[in-house]
């Protein structure tokens, strides 16, 4: 190693000499002090963090300053549960209320609307969100403000955007809860200024149209549409008039037809949740990851936003923390199946819901799958090759870490990969159909004692790594349709090897009891069960394929 000795000075101060061995100079005869790149680099680091921590503070008191500022609403201690732990999901009603209060008297928004001296209003947009911070993912499930629902109350029915006309919003939280079973965390409210408010905040929102539109009872009108579309820059007055029309029309063949004549409502639903995904991209593009901005935001609506008084500053705080990175496209939007009702109790021009058709979407905002783990998912694993059966069986085990109790051969040339489960395991079968490629068919056989996974010539691999979410497995579930499967107790071999169990029970809907190994007899056609609609794959308002709204 090479050392090199300074020698010291001896007219020179024993301090002056010593600081310029560790890096000072003399300038003009003075000793002055440099500043080493360790020294420097340290200094810079300590400069980031004073300046991050000052940022972070900013932006925290910003955040609870804003949040300080918006109204709240109390809620019966038992109807909100509000201290749910980290990171867990949580369900938020949030309604959009008819009031226009603070805008402008001569605005056409006041056409034919009368202004309630005591504040009430009804529910204009009702819809449940359900956000999962663990694993990034976020549910919307719109409700039709004109569906028919029982006031626990009184038990007589009410068109469900007039509860909170009757006795506020928690009426209508009381009713949600207990009609669909869904225990609800956290209100939040917004009239039509708040909407406004935002939307002008992110420079207006870009949509495509197809055609001219309009709708004249909202007074939303856009005509100068080219031929073969174009993008419309709405502000939030424009933006208001479009996700609020229920007499939608379009220009088509030289006349103004309209679209949805018949359930309207379903029609404006599926226009708001696209507009919601416009809107988050809109947002997102603008910088609402950036702090300014996402302060900004909440500044704008802070005057016509009303939350529960359990929402805390700090819990907005970490939930934007966990979706810095959200996609809008990701957003699973799901609808409910309803049927128009003439008359029922005296209400007209009502809709309700299809009797059992939504439960898959209720157990998704239930969190019934929240807490099923591939341990609890007990299963035989039957195919005719018996070699792919083992190792799909092994892997499923050992990798995936499922329970699967045995597997076996069956000479029978099945087509499509089939989990086949009797009334009550449900949550374990879409489990497992989450880890399959391709994603399997899922019936409910009464007759079965246990879930069966029957490989078809389908079959890929097992994802144990990274199974699909929930909402894209069933999508692909209800693409299959129905599926036609032969009798495997009458053409299944005798030889059976069976693995080393684990200790954990079945999942069960309603117990964790044990399921035994299953021999299921089938008829010719079965069909799958039933599953949410959602409309994830395309947003209406956004630019088709080669086109752009700058």
């Amino acid at each position: 190693m090479l050392s090199i000795s300074i020698p010291r000075d001896a007219s020179m101060p024993e301090g002056q000499s010593r600081a310029l061995r560790f890096g000072a100079v003399m300038v003009d005869g003075k000793v002055v002090l440099r500043r080493t790149w360790p020294q420097r680099f340290v200094i810079l680091a300590c400069i980031g963090v004073i300046g991050g921590a000052l940022a972070a503070a900013w932006f925290v008191q910003s955040v609870y300053a804003g949040v300080g500022e918006i109204g709240r609403v109390a809620f019966a201690e038992d109807l909100l549960v509000t201290d749910t732990a980290p990171g867990a999901p949580v369900n938020f009603l949030i309604i959009g209320t008819d009031s226009a209060q603070g805008i402008d008297p001569n605005d056409p928004i006041h056409n034919d609307r009368k202004i309630d001296q005591r504040n009430r209003f009804q529910a204009d947009t009702i819809a449940l969100v359900r956000i999962d911070p663990a694993s990034g993912q976020a549910w919307v499930m719109s409700i039709p403000r004109d569906m028919a629902i029982e006031n626990p109350r009184n038990g007589r029915d009410y068109k469900i955007n007039s509860l909170t006309l009757v006795e506020g919003p928690g009426l209508l939280a009381e009713a949600i809860s207990a009609t669909f079973d869904i225990q609800l965390n956290h209100y939040v409210q917004l009239d039509f200024l708040a909407f406004r408010a935002v939307v002008d905040q992110l420079d207006g929102v870009s949509v495509w149209f197809d055609n001219p539109a309009r709708d004249e009872a909202t007074g939303f009108a856009i005509y100068d549409i080219p031929d073969g579309g174009g993008c419309y820059q709405m502000d939030g007055a424009a933006a208001l008039s479009y996700v609020r029309a229920r007499k939608y029309e379009e220009y088509l063949d030289g006349t103004w037809q309209l679209l949805d004549p018949y359930q309207p409502d379903l029609s404006r639903i599926e226009r708001q949740q696209d507009f919601v995904v416009l809107a988050l991209e809109r947002a997102i593009a603008q910088g609402a990851r950036n702090i300014t901005a996402m302060s900004s935001l909440i500044e704008s609506g802070a005057d016509s936003v009303v939350l529960d008084q359990g929402l805390t500053p700090a819990e907005l705080i970490d939930l934007g923390a966990a979706f810095t990175d959200f996609d809008p496209d990701a957003l699973h939007r799901v609808s409910l199946m309803v049927v128009p009702v003439d008359d029922r109790d005296g209400l007209t021009f009502i809709s309700e819901p299809v009797a059992g058709a939504n439960e898959e979407i209720f157990e998704i905002f239930r969190g019934v799958a929240d807490g099923v783990t591939p341990a609890e998912v007990r299963f035989a694993v039957v195919g005719a090759d018996l070699i792919q059966a083992e190792a799909v069986a092994a892997t499923l085990q050992d990798d995936a870490g499922f329970g699967v109790t045995s597997h076996r051969q069956v000479f029978v040339d099945v087509e499509t990969t089939v989990i086949v489960h009797p009334p009550g395991l449900e949550r374990g079968a879409r489990l497992l159909a989450q880890y399959l490629d391709p994603v399997p068919a899922i019936v409910e056989e009464p007759t079965a004692t246990g879930i069966t996974l029957v490989l078809g010539s389908d079959h890929n691999e097992v994802w144990y790594l990274f199974p699909l979410d929930l909402q894209t497995t069933l999508k692909a579930v209800q693409a299959h349709g129905t599926v036609a499967l032969p009798d495997l107790a009458a053409t299944s071999t005798s030889s059976s090897t069976t693995l080393t169990p684990t200790t954990s029970a079945a999942v069960s809907d309603t117990s964790t009891t044990e399921a035994p190994t299953t021999t299921v007899p089938l008829t010719t056609v079965v069909p799958t069960t039933t599953v949410p609609t959602t409309t994830t794959e395309s947003t209406r308002g956004r630019p088709p394929d080669g086109q752009s709204c700058g």
